[in-house]
């Protein structure tokens, strides 16, 4: 079997690129295309009829042609090709739609115009198809290729999000709009009191989580800075002066910055083997000296999808998001800014919506998913790599691959934000809203028999729930302070039928939520 398109290339060139999910050859003995298993990967085998590209430039076309635009492998090839054959393959078809596509890829990720003339004719070609990727509505017109750009970013920083069957399903559905069905489908108990209150808990729950991702020691400071961060998210333009400042709200006083970072930065631990202290790096982040183009680029991103409106809100919320803590711009913070830039973008693009989806509180839960999927992109960047510590245990960057961080795959990330954003409405805003209409329906129970202090109840209305009812000969007497022996037996039997029938209607363990809140 012969190596097709990027398969090629990669040899070709000696880039060494790691290999994509799906490989194309070409088989000299098979009649019809297969789909073949390979290991943990597939190859696309096509059959023998089909022309065989011959040259590189061929190849090229090949592999837009069977798998796509994959816009770091072309940043890759651009810097080998030989320009003045290349340009002569252009030339000899300049009208061709593939070889516009080329034209204007090698013209658009260079910066470096090819001596060919400015095409006078022809219909505009889109640049990606939508069919495939999530694109803008227009883009912009390059007179001179006749190609219509419709990439969602810019050559400073553009990544990709194909449209798989998977995400074509999961970008129909409106989070927001699931979760308010979900809240109504609680019943007439889900007042604007149960759900103001619910957001309160959920804005501190996504705090905490946040942190906990981090692994950091709860910092009461610190936390409370993120909370109010949080609640605001949305309010302000999101700006390289807005990102600095939010960095500094939720970081200690020594990490504050006044701009990007310009140093190498990695994100790992100190082992100790064989009686030396040994750096278990896990990923590095941009380097230091692309880092003002990557965020220019970034944020340029944000714009345009804003004006644009086409790419769906939670989309656009993972793109930002994921692609501020790969290129990791600051000293510190980077994380828990990762996950705030979610909450921001979605209610810069849906402003209405008053309630938070605690996405945090779902990552933490699935913090194997969550690896996975930031190793999806870390890992084959960090074997391309070539990295050492100096002398004074700083990271120092010895080629330049800054293609893979600028042009990232984002299919995977994207999937991942939506499974955790419906889990998060599943399991934690149902949960919470759930859990405060059994608090008010226990309170109100205890108010009929009773008159207890409201500070009081409170923590006697808590103690039932956690003790599923059963109430402890040490803690009883605390109830029967109020309560005779046949209202308290009243009231244990109404919290073992609360806490029953939620369980039997929502699968929803309200004892364990109380435990564990």
């Amino acid at each position: 079997m012969s190596p097709i398109g990027y398969t090629y290339l990669n040899q070709y060139y000696r880039l060494l690129l790691p290999k994509l999910s799906v490989e194309v050859y070409q088989d000299g003995a098979a009649e019809t295309e297969t789909l073949r298993s390979y290991g943990a990967t597939k190859r696309k085998v096509l059959p023998r009829h089909l022309k065989t590209p011959v040259s590189p430039y061929e190849h090229m076309i090949a592999a837009i042609k069977h798998q796509g635009i994959r816009l770091h492998f072309f940043a890759a090839i651009f810097e080998c090709i030989d320009v003045v054959e290349f340009t002569q393959f252009i030339a000899a078809a300049p009208n061709s739609r593939y070889n516009r596509v080329l034209w204007h890829l090698y013209e658009w990720l260079t910066d470096t115009r090819l001596d060919l003339p400015d095409l006078k004719q022809g219909n505009y070609v889109a640049l990606f198809e939508d069919d495939y990727y999530f694109t803008l509505a227009e883009g912009w017109r390059d007179r001179r290729t006749r190609v219509r750009n419709n990439a969602i970013g810019t050559r400073e920083y553009c990544p990709t999000v194909r449209k798989t069957p998977k995400i074509r399903a999961l970008a129909d559905t409106d989070v927001y709009q699931t979760a308010y069905a979900k809240i109504q489908a609680l019943g007439s108990g889900t007042s604007a009191d149960v759900l103001g209150r619910s957001i309160n808990y959920l804005y501190t729950k996504e705090t905490r989580s946040s942190n906990e991702i981090e692994r950091e020691a709860p910092d009461k400071r610190k936390m409370q800075r993120f909370l109010n961060a949080i609640k605001n998210a949305g309010l302000f333009e999101l700006s390289k002066e807005k990102l600095i400042d939010l960095q500094n709200q939720i970081v200690a006083e020594t990490a504050k910055a006044d701009d990007y970072r310009n140093h190498e930065i990695y994100v790992g631990s100190t082992i100790q083997r064989f009686g030396e202290m040994d750096e278990d790096v896990h990923y590095i982040g941009a380097p230091a000296k692309d880092v003002p183009s990557m965020m220019n680029g970034l944020l340029t991103l944000h714009d345009q999808l804003m004006l644009d409106g086409k790419v769906p809100t939670l989309i656009h919320a993972a793109l930002i998001s994921f692609g501020e803590v790969y290129i990791h711009p600051f000293n510190d913070g980077n994380g828990r800014i990762h996950r705030y830039l979610i909450h921001d973008v979605m209610r810069q693009r849906e402003p209405n919506h008053q309630f938070i989806i605690p996405v945090s509180a779902s990552i933490l839960k699935n913090p194997k998913r969550y690896d996975k999927v930031l190793e999806s992109l870390s890992t084959p960047l960090m074997a391309m790599l070539d990295y050492h510590f100096d002398d004074d245990k700083r990271v120092v960057i010895n080629n330049d691959i800054n293609y893979m961080y600028r042009y990232p795959d984002f299919t995977e990330h994207v999937v991942f934000i939506y499974e955790m954003m419906n889990m998060a409405v599943s399991d934690e805003l149902i949960s919470e809203i759930l859990l405060l209409m059994a608090f008010d329906q226990i309170k109100r129970a205890i108010n009929a028999e009773a008159d207890v202090p409201n500070h009081r109840l409170d923590t006697l209305v808590s103690i039932l729930i956690r003790r599923a009812g059963r109430i402890s000969k040490a803690k009883r007497p605390m109830f029967l302070e109020f309560l005779g022996e046949r209202e308290l037996d009243r009231i244990q039997s109404l919290t073992e039928f609360v806490l029953k029938e939620t369980k039997d209607r929502f699968d929803v363990d309200l004892q364990a939520l109380m435990i564990t809140s």
